[in-house]
């Protein structure tokens, strides 16, 4: 099988490592063949976007700290500068063009669903960029009490990442579900309420062939103990059993944070889960181009 990553972060976003230059050598060296930048998705008017979660966030004083901060730095932390962006779409196309004889490169983002913004990521994607992945972290705003991968998620938060995650892929905005199972961190136990979510993620998923992320940041948080057993938070055992009985693709991304975790150690660790399931491992995937 050949060796594709289309989820990969920069220092842009504040809480990562490693410049474009250094991310395309160390893919080089790790004989990945396709590389796909999409960091988390620069967004406009992101203060303002801020300040109307902050209803969402005003009994926690973690959420005021994190929302303070990326207030002040204006993206950093949470996702790249606006201001950042063309200097690093600049480079990934210099990159590709000077690499073409080594490597794929492709220009990406990781973006929530936000409602306000899906004008602006189709504009991204008729001007700017060749793909989208839908990494949908927060419900409506970017605050860390709407994170749905904190530590406790309840049963309505558990629908509403659902919700957001079926209308998302409606949209044709993007082009696949990176760690669909992000909320097991916080629910930790695989109830009803969380296979009853996953039946109806894989099944949209299904219907219209996006496919699903094994996500190599959740194999490198290593195991926990659930009811006896060793797990990943995620990739989800559960939750990946579902999507082999449902038939979904299956894509395999590093979910790389710094140049070193671009190695053939995850990439083995991601086969080496998969292989426990009946899963359809895709390596390439259509870009999506929403309604256009």
């Amino acid at each position: 099988m050949i060796k594709t990553n289309f989820h990969t972060h920069t220092f842009r976003c504040g809480h990562a490592v490693g410049d474009e230059q250094e991310i395309v050598q160390a893919a080089i060296a790790a004989n990945i063949s396709k590389l796909g930048f999409s960091d988390h998705v620069p967004l406009p008017n992101f203060r303002g976007f801020l300040l109307k979660g902050l209803h969402s966030v005003a009994l926690s004083p973690r959420g005021l700290k994190t929302l303070a901060s990326n207030f002040i730095f204006n993206g950093p932390g949470m996702r790249m500068d606006y201001a950042s962006r063309t200097i690093h779409q600049d480079n990934v196309r210099q990159l590709k063009e000077n690499h073409a004889h080594q490597i794929e490169i492709f220009q990406g983002y990781e973006a929530e669903y936000f409602e306000g913004y899906l004008d602006y990521y189709q504009e991204l994607l008729d001007n700017d960029v060749d793909y989208l992945i839908l990494g949908n972290h927060f419900n409506s705003y970017n605050s860390t009490s709407c994170y749905y991968g904190k530590e406790k998620v309840n049963d309505q938060e558990l629908y509403s990442y659902c919700d957001d995650v079926i209308k998302a892929l409606e949209t044709n905005l993007f082009s696949y579900l990176a760690h669909p199972d992000l909320f097991m961190i916080g629910k930790v136990v695989f109830d009803d309420v969380a296979r009853e979510i996953t039946y109806d993620i894989c099944k949209k998923a299904k219907e219209l062939n996006i496919p699903l992320e094994i996500n190599g940041g959740g194999i490198r948080r290593g195991k926990r103990e659930v009811l006896g057993r060793y797990e990943y938070p995620y990739p989800s055992s559960h939750f990946f059993a579902i999507a082999g009985e449902v038939g979904n693709d299956i894509i395999l991304g590093i979910d790389a944070h710094a140049p070193d975790e671009l190695n053939h150690g995850i990439y083995e660790e991601m086969l080496e889960f998969a292989s426990r399931f009946d899963l359809n491992i895709v390596t390439e995937f259509e870009f999506r181009k929403g309604q256009r």
